[in-house]
C-alpha cells in the first residue's frame, strides 16, 4: 500500500461504561457489503495475541475481548480473533517474541517491549510504522497520529534511525502504596516526601514491629531495584544534563548516551554514579530478610497482610491490590522520595518521575499477509484512541499514553508531580543487557558476595560493550558527532 494513503477506519466511540463500547455514527470507509479494504471481498481476519500482566485477572481478559468485538462490530469486513497470553517472566516473553519471529508464525499483531521493537526491527522481523505514525487516523483528530502522544514517551519509542517500530497501549508511572493504618499505627503523620524523612518513617515502622518496605528482588523482572538505581542515579545527574544533551531536545538520546559512555562523560566508577549503590544498600535494612529470594508476587502478599508498610508499583501493577477483598486497611500512593544535599552534594533536591515508560507495546510482523496491512494498522491505532484510552484507565488502571485522555479519580496519586528524567541510564531502551545485569549483579553486592569496585566495574564493561556496539552499527564516529544533529 502506497504509505501516504489515508487509511483510515470509522472512528467509533465508547460508553465510559466498564466494558460496554458503542458505536457511534460515522462514515464507513470498509468496501461496500462488509468487504475490507483490498480484502477481495472477503472478511479479513487479524490475529492478535494479547499479554495479560495477569492470568488470573478476569477484568483484562474481559476488557480486551470487549474492544476486539466492538472493533469488529463497527468494522464489517474485519474481525479480530484475541490470542491471550502471560508469561512467567520478562525472559520468557522475550523468548516467545523471538521464536514467532524467526520462524515466521507471529500472528498479525502482538506485544512486545519497547525495549525489544528496535532491535527486530534492524533485524527486518518487523514493519516499520514510522510512515503512519506520520498520518492521521480516524482516532487522531485534525493531527497525525504522532502527535497524540507526549514527547516523552515518543522519545523512548523512536529508534536511533527515528523510526517506530511498535505502539504503546499505556504508561507505566511507578509509585510507592502505603497501608495507612499502619502509618497513624507508627506515628508517622505525613507521608516522606524527602530520603531522610522516608528512612526515619522505616525506623518507626520497625518499632511497631512490621517490615517497613516489601522489596522483591529475585530477578530482573521483580523491577524494583532498577526503578530505584534509576530515579536516584538521575537526581544526582540532572545538574549536569547540559553535557550530554548537546543537541538541547530536552531528551538525552541514545546516541547522545553512547557519545557520553564514549567520551567518559558516563564513567559509572566515578562519582556520582557510584554513590547511588551505596545508598540502595544502607536502605535494604529496612526490607524483608532474603529479599533477594523474594518474588514480586509474594511482596504484594506481605503487603496485603499487613507483614509490611509498602511496595512500589505501577498503576496497572496495583490494580489487583486495589480491588482485592484480601486487603483490610486503606492505602494510598506517593513518589519514591527524593535525595537532598544531605545525602549527596550533587543532589538537585527534586523529585524525578520514572514515569512515562511506555508498555503494552504492539508491533506487526514483517511476514504479515498484505491485504491485511491496513486494517491491522487502524487497530493498532484504535487502541490508542480517547475512549479506549479511557477503557483500558478505568478497568485496568493503566494511565494513558496519549495526552488528552481522561485520568479516573483512583489514579490521581499516579499522576506526574516531579520533573522528567532524561537519562533514563541503566534502562532497556538504552540497552537490555544493561538493565538485566544491573539487577543480578546488584544482588550480589547487596548481600555482600561482590565489593562495589566488582559490581560497577562489570556493570561498567557491559555499558561500554554496548556503546561499541552502536557505534559499530550505525558508523557513528567523534567526527560525525554520533550522528547528533546540532540545532
Amino acid at each position: 500500500m502506497n504509505a501516504r494513503k489515508s487509511w483510515t477506519f470509522p472512528l467509533i466511540a465508547m460508553s465510559s461504561g466498564m466494558l460496554l463500547l458503542n458505536a457511534c455514527t460515522a462514515t464507513n470507509t470498509a468496501a461496500p457489503g462488509g468487504e475490507a479494504p483490498n480484502g477481495g471481498g472477503k472478511t479479513i481476519e487479524l490475529n492478535v495475541m494479547v499479554m495479560l500482566e495477569s492470568d488470573g485477572d478476569e477484568a483484562e481478559r474481559k476488557s480486551w475481548e470487549s474492544i476486539a468485538k466492538t472493533y469488529s462490530d463497527s468494522h464489517p469486513g474485519v474481525k479480530v480473533s484475541l490470542q491471550m497470553q502471560s508469561f512467567a517472566g520478562v525472559e520468557q516473553h522475550r523468548t516467545w517474541v523471538t521464536t514467532q519471529l524467526i520462524g515466521k508464525t507471529a500472528p498479525d499483531l502482538f506485544t512486545t517491549r519497547y525495549i525489544w521493537d528496535q532491535e527486530d526491527l534492524k533485524k527486518g522481523l518487523l514493519v516499520d510504522l514510522t510512515p503512519y505514525y506520520k498520518q492521521k487516523t480516524a482516532y487522531s483528530g485534525d493531527q497525525t497520529w504522532e502527535k497524540l502522544f507526549p514527547p516523552t514517551i515518543l522519545q523512548q519509542l523512536i529508534g536511533d534511525d527515528k523510526t517506530y517500530a511498535s505502539a504503546p497501549n499505556y504508561v507505566n508511572s511507578v509509585r510507592v502504596l502505603y497501608n495507612k493504618d499502619l502509618f497513624a499505627q507508627a506515628g508517622i503523620t505525613n507521608v516522606p516526601k524527602t530520603w531522610n524523612e522516608f528512612l526515619d518513617a522505616q525506623e518507626k515502622l520497625l518499632k511497631i514491629n512490621v517490615v517497613p518496605f516489601a522489596f522483591p528482588n529475585s530477578k530482573p523482572g521483580d523491577y524494583n531495584y532498577n526503578w530505584t538505581i534509576r530515579i536516584l542515579t538521575e537526581e544526582l545527574l540532572a545538574g549536569s544534563y547540559d553535557k550530554l544533551d548537546i543537541d538541547k531536545s530536552g531528551f538525552i538520546e541514545v546516541n547522545e548516551y553512547v557519545r557520553g559512555v564514549d567520551q567518559g562523560i558516563i564513567d559509572i566508577e566515578k562519582a556520582p554514579f557510584k554513590d547511588v549503590f551505596p545508598i540502595v544498600k544502607n536502605w535494604s535494612k529496612y526490607w524483608p530478610k532474603g529479599y533477594n529470594g523474594l518474588d514480586f508476587e509474594t511482596a504484594g502478599d506481605l503487603f496485603l497482610r499487613g507483614k509490611a508498610a509498602m511496595v512500589m508499583r505501577t498503576s496497572g501493577q496495583s490494580k489487583a491490590l486495589f480491588e482485592t477483598s484480601a486487603r483490610k486497611f486503606e492505602m494510598a500512593a506517593f513518589p519514591l522520595p527524593y535525595l537532598t544535599k544531605e545525602n549527596h552534594p550533587e543532589s538537585i533536591g527534586k523529585l524525578m518521575e520514572i514515569g512515562g515508560v511506555p508498555a503494552g507495546n504492539m508491533a506487526i510482523p514483517k511476514t504479515i499477509a498484505p491485504e491485511k496491512m491496513e486494517a491491522a494498522v487502524d487497530f493498532l491505532a484504535y487502541t490508542t484512541s480517547p475512549k479506549v484510552q479511557g477503557l483500558l484507565a478505568e478497568s485496568l488502571y493503566r494511565t494513558p499514553v496519549i495526552a488528552n485522555a481522561a485520568l479516573p479519580d483512583k489514579l490521581k496519586g499516579f499522576q506526574f508531580v516531579g520533573e522528567r528524567m532524561q537519562l533514563n541510564i541503566y534502562a532497556g531502551e538504552v540497552d537490555k543487557n544493561v538493565t538485566e545485569y544491573n539487577q543480578k549483579l546488584g544482588q550480589l553486592y547487596l548481600e555482600g558476595s561482590s565489593t562495589l569496585d566488582k559490581y560497577i566495574s562489570e556493570l561498567k564493561k557491559l555499558m561500554v560493550d554496548g556503546a561499541r556496539k552502536k557505534i559499530s552499527d550505525n558508523n557513528w564516529t567523534k567526527e560525525n558527532n554520533y550522528g547528533i544533529k546540532m540545532p
